[in-house]
């Protein structure tokens, strides 16, 4: 075991004086041929991912080789558990590769990830709307899955892959059970949202799905850190794949921090990097694909880049749909900092509950539970340019509407209303006076809009068809107390990625196999189609990333 005040040092200022001791007493080892080529590289993965009491014993017998060989020689695979090559590599932290990693390891696999961030979870740590399965919930609603499939279908349009679509489907209820017995998720909550004609969203009682999900999910990886079969990298980015006799056999990663480079081995390779919505540079995916939305705010971290796209197609691996970019039609506008490039998600969930998108004219303009592709289009219709061509000037500015949530409405979403309120995204009023003057619109407008909502809620169909309406304001305006918020299309997730098959193959333009590598979620092309469905994100991270986790080889 460690002393507690030998340890504080190893994260502190000699943590790098340290890890250069170390990484010189194993050289001199592998000079002196006193340890094989492979121990060698395994000590100094070990050494640079800063393994505690591998740097104490470089700390104390870095001037004595013999006896370091003989201290250290309990420690890391070789001389434990744990092969000297991993099973695999895995790109990325998000969901799809903690699936696969998970996965992986309950087989008995060993596992390294790689994360170019300081923390794990990528863009699925800011997923809020839930996950799709059907039917863990025993039909209770009526569910199956072949409305299910229908409604992907429907939304994925013209260019569904109907093997995709079906893999992803008729996996959905078996991930988010494993989800919620492996990991320990809780998913107690259903919802509907956009574009499906059934509850089958799942998520948490008591905070957000994706920050609930990654939680418990790397904390089932970590699980296995104390016995050597996983590593987990961060501040390291993948700079290309190495392959030997038309294999991939490993990567070159160089640390974000001190920009040392390394060669990293593994039998198999899976890329889990996700999308590329954030990078607005020029010649950028999203620039040579979709250049009229590079002006639109994104919901993606900062790290969207499209680095496992890039990696992939440097190998002649083929792409598909990459000009299929997803507009969200609501993403909060900060109004401390309203022209902030990155934007919180206002969830899916905020008109699954009863939100309401009124414009500034004061008056409604669509059928809240639509596609995000329906939605989004009715909004950016109120530029004129756009309602003629169909087609987005660059140039022009992105509109704002107003999100309105009933008292009812609120409480149903009481967490996600309780963060944005404190975030001071949402503002509670009381009574149509506060509410019109607030939003700046024509009083009457407004009370003419929200009594004509009421009617349509009693009616059971609105103008827009819009059948359901659960969170109506109650009958007396004037007492009511309403939630509001301002909302602007932004980009979200990219449909287009790396073609697979519905294995996690990645796939060259012949179709054949590009071997030993594999991808999973956003980075992958095909499975959304036109337009991904709400929930179907966290979904296909982990169907996705199991199917590789559990088809990976694993050494015994």
């Amino acid at each position: 075991s460690r002393r507690q005040g030998t340890s504080s040092s190893i994260f502190g200022i000699e943590s790098l004086d340290m890890v250069d001791m170390t990484v010189g007493v194993i050289a001199e080892l592998g000079s002196l041929e006193a340890i094989s080529l492979e121990r060698e590289q395994e000590l100094i993965q070990l050494a640079l991912s800063k393994h505690p009491e591998l740097l104490i014993l470089g700390r104390h017998y870095a001037h004595d080789a013999q006896k370091f060989l003989v201290m250290s020689a309990s420690i890391g695979a070789m001389g434990s558990t744990v092969e000297a090559l991993p099973d695999a590599i895995v790109i990325g932290s998000g969901l799809a590769g903690l699936a696969a990693t998970l996965n992986i390891l309950d087989r008995g696999g060993t596992v390294m990830v790689l994360e170019k961030e300081h923390l794990v979870g990528g863009n699925s740590n800011k997923a809020s709307s839930g996950i799709n399965g059907c039917c863990p919930q025993n039909n209770t609603y009526n569910d199956s899955v072949e409305a299910f499939r229908n409604d992907t279908v429907r939304s994925a349009g013209k260019v569904a892959d109907l093997d995709l679509i079906e893999t992803l489907v008729t996996n959905s209820g078996k991930a988010v059970l494993w989800l919620q017995e492996r990991a320990n998720v809780d998913l107690s909550l259903l919802a509907q949202l956009g574009g499906h004609s059934h509850k089958r969203t799942h998520r948490p009682s008591n905070g957000m799905a994706g920050a609930e999900i990654i939680y418990q999910m790397q904390k089932a990886v970590r699980a296995y850190e104390k016995t050597g079969k996983v590593k987990i990298l961060v501040d390291t980015k993948v700079t290309g794949l190495i392959t030997e006799d038309d294999r991939v056999v490993g990567v070159t990663c160089e640390s974000t921090i001190d920009g040392s480079v390394q060669e990293l081995r593994a039998d198999n390779v899976i890329l889990a990097t996700g999308g590329f919505a954030s990078d607005r540079s020029t010649g950028s995916y999203l620039d040579q694909n979709r250049p009229e939305l590079m002006a639109f705010p994104a919901t993606a971290g900062a790290f969207s880049t499209g680095d496992g796209i890039t990696l992939a197609t440097t190998l002649g691996a083929a792409t598909r749909d990459m000009e299929k970019v997803q507009i969200h039609p609501t993403g909060w506008v900060d109004p401390k900092d309203p022209k902030n490039p990155t934007k919180i998600l206002a969830a899916e969930l905020m008109r699954g509950v009863g939100g309401m998108l009124i414009n500034d004219d004061g008056k409604r303009f669509c059928n809240e539970l639509g596609t995000r592709a329906y939605v989004t289009d009715k909004m950016l219709q109120h530029n004129t340019k756009f309602a003629k061509t169909g087609k987005w000037d660059i140039k022009d500015e992105v509109p704002t509407f107003n999100l309105v949530l009933s008292s009812s409405a609120a409480a149903d979403g009481k967490k996600h209303v309780d963060l944005y309120t404190h975030k001071g995204l949402l503002t509670k009023v009381e009574g149509l006076d506060a509410l019109a003057s607030k939003m700046k619109v024509d009083k009457s407008t407004l009370q003419s809009t929200l009594l004509s909502y009421q009617k349509s809620a009693q009616a059971g169909k609105d103008e827009f068809g819009k059948v359901s309406f659960r969170g109506a304001p109650a009958q007396d305006l004037s007492t009511e107390i309403f939630y509001v918020g301002k909302v602007t299309p932004v980009l979200h997730y990219c449909m287009g990625g790396i073609k697979i098959d519905n294995e996690g193959h990645v796939l060259r333009e012949d179709g054949t196999r590009i071997e030993g590598l594999h991808a999973a979620g956003e980075v992958t092309g095909g499975v959304h189609g036109d337009n991904r469905l709400g929930g179907n994100s966290l979904l296909e991270c982990t169907v996705f990333g199991t199917i590789v986790g559990q088809r990976i080889p694993v050494k015994k």
